[in-house]
């Protein structure tokens, strides 16, 4: 009973982030480019990409990494494989659904624009399918365990059985280690693949993976970066929502001083920075979003500004400035303040850091 509630429970979790996603980006696309598509035209595009989603990351990956003795070679083929065969579901689709014709005619979609497109979309899913498998061994591998005390194992491991399974907790944890290599290791090779044929497409994959690896190896409050690396990181998470909305993006960011010769705890400034862009309205010419940061005498100021946005995408609860918050408190105590505020059309973050 227990186990049907929690896969129920799962269920539900994922059918709310596909929800929000999917809201998320019709939305957008609506407010930005002002186009509409019919619910039918939406829902089987995206059943196609959440299948692309679910079929990476439960049959492609598992397959590879775990009944195989070439992962990242067997990994690499099905992946292209797999953008093969759903470049081809997506023509059928197009032309079934969208044009809704009866005789097939391949021409129309050979074009370099359409492949492109489509494929750089794909590689969009896949990507954070990959992301999602590797945290979700990582989990389960943290539960194995947290229930299998490896001190406990070590000092009983007199008999077989139990050297056995203590050997396949450290087979497990070794598969673990896997997953982050993976997501690097083939979002490198997909943007090599994917260079040859855009440059603005694989450098849109380079920034994604330089991110997501700062994120994953600076995710620990104990440790310090250099200030430029946390800038750096930055101006990847905006050159990445620029060359999403093209033209409807509108930010000016200001740095001054000699970021080079301070430190900080990572993530901090990335995240006030997406909390603005994922609240924000960041499409108005008229009022730009705007970032300062300054250090001086060895204080730090970090400022954002943004014109709120009308529609809430997501639930304004605060829990992200709340965080942010607590992590200054426990590492800085008392050396900074923050103010986050702002009027009914504009909202503000306002940082010092005492470094």
């Amino acid at each position: 009973m227990t186990e049907k509630l929690n896969t129920t429970k799962i269920v539900l979790r994922h059918v709310l982030v596909w929800l929000i996603f999917i809201s998320y980006e019709v939305a957008c696309i609506q407010f930005s480019v002002g186009l509409k598509g019919s619910m039918i035209i939406i829902a089987a595009y995206y059943f196609l990409y959440i299948t692309l989603f679910y079929v990476n990351a439960h049959l492609i990956l598992d397959v590879a990494f775990f009944r195989t003795n070439q992962p990242y070679l067997i990994a690499v083929a099905l992946i292209i494989f797999e953008i093969m065969l759903f470049t081809v579901l997506k023509i059928l689709i197009d032309h079934y659904i969208l044009a809704a014709k009866r005789d097939f005619n391949i021409t129309p979609y050979l074009t370099q624009a359409y492949l492109l497109s489509n494929v750089f979309r794909e590689i969009f899913f896949i990507g954070f399918s990959i992301a999602y498998w590797s945290m979700l061994y990582m989990v389960r591998f943290r539960e194995k365990n947290h229930q299998m005390e490896k001190p406990q194992l070590k000092s009983i491991a007199s008999s077989l059985e139990l050297e056995n399974k203590y050997m396949s907790v450290e087979n497990a944890y070794l598969q673990n280690q896997i997953s982050p290599h993976l997501l690097f290791n083939s979002l490198n090779f997909i943007h090599n693949q994917v260079y040859k044929e855009s440059a603005e497409a694989g450098n849109s994959v380079a920034r994604l993976s330089d991110l997501m690896r700062y994120s994953l190896v600076n995710a620990d409050d104990t440790r310090t970066v250099l200030l430029s690396q946390e800038v750096k990181q930055m101006e990847n998470l905006i050159a990445l929502c620029q060359m999403r909305f093209k033209n409807n993006f509108y930010l000016r960011f200001h740095k001054r001083g000699k970021l080079k010769s301070v430190s900080i705890i990572p993530l901090i400034l990335i995240t006030l920075v997406e909390n603005m862009m994922k609240h924000g309205d960041l499409g108005d010419k008229r009022k730009p979003a705007f970032i300062l940061l300054e250090l001086k005498d060895r204080q730090l100021r970090f400022e954002t500004r943004n014109k709120i946005r009308n529609t809430n995408l997501y639930p304004k609860n605060g829990l992200g400035l709340k965080n942010i918050e607590k992590r200054l408190t426990n590492y800085y105590q008392g050396k900074y303040t923050m103010l986050a505020g702002g009027d009914d059309e504009t909202f503000n973050v306002n940082l010092i850091i005492d470094l």
